[in-house]
């Protein structure tokens, strides 16, 4: 398996690259943020891990058609063709249509409400996907009659005067406390969140059920483990990092 940067081929293949260059060039930044904002980097590094994930998807094909055929095969990805793949919604629309993407802040360009709206205290993300999501929403916020109305009955009318209904919906969430819209919406079944900082997410329930903290053994230190369960058990890290010099001996043959 091969990982690069910008591909195996091409006038790039040889320059290096780290992740927020690669969100850079292949677009993502473009379409992250709001609109008047600079283009936006992800908070994450996506492009390292995803690059990686792509590597093992990769070579357990690679090791399956071996186990059909008797043949291996060379794998290859770039964390530029990751980057890629992240957009390739906004890369397929601008093929069809010409049209290059804007950016949305929290929003989504194909679906509304798809988004963070602020309360009178704590933002809260909204995510109503559909008609039947929009209709309930809508009555939750007092106006059962945006359902019906012709600008914003169905998903197209909504996304095409976005700009009018996003901010009737804004007025709305201020009225009230985080709390309380939380418990309202997802009372009706409407999809939502809070936008947690780290704190708020290391000490949810949600996150001590899954388990997904791990103590690494002789040294104390609590860190993320694998997102993966196998028979509803999570690996479990054997060791630490190697402290420096730690293996010298295996490696070099010397201390």
């Amino acid at each position: 398996c091969s990982v690069w940067a910008f591909g195996y081929q091409g006038p790039m293949r040889l320059k290096p690259g780290f992740d927020p260059l690669l969100q850079a060039y292949g677009g993502m930044m473009s379409v992250t943020g709001r609109p008047e904002d600079p283009p936006t980097f992800c908070g994450a590094s996506i492009n390292d891990k995803a690059t990686g994930m792509f590597c093992v998807i990769g070579a357990l094909a690679a090791l399956r058609r071996r186990d059909r055929t008797g043949k291996g095969c060379i794998v290859d990805t770039s964390l530029f063709e990751t980057a890629v793949h992240w957009v390739e919604g906004q890369v397929n629309n601008h093929l069809a249509t010409g049209e290059v993407p804007k950016r949305h802040g929290t929003g989504g360009a194909v679906i509304v409400p798809y988004q963070v709206f602020e309360t009178a205290d704590r933002p809260l993300c909204l995510a109503a996907g559909n008609d039947r999501l929009w209709a309930r929403c809508a009555k939750v916020l007092g106006h059962p009659e945006w359902a019906e109305d012709p600008r914003f009955a169905k998903g197209a009318q909504r996304v095409r005067n976005k700009a009018e209904l996003i901010p009737m919906i804004a007025a709305v969430l201020r009225g009230n406390t985080r709390a309380h819209w939380l418990a309202a919406l997802e009372a009706a079944g409407v999809p939502c969140s809070p936008v947690n900082d780290i704190g708020e997410l290391a000490a949810t329930e949600q996150f001590a059920a899954v388990d997904i903290v791990q103590t690494l053994p002789g040294s104390g230190v609590r860190v993320v483990g694998l997102p993966i369960s196998f028979d509803r058990r999570r690996p479990k890290s054997r060791r630490p990092a190697p402290r420096l010099g730690e293996h010298n001996k295996e490696v070099l043959g010397r201390e």
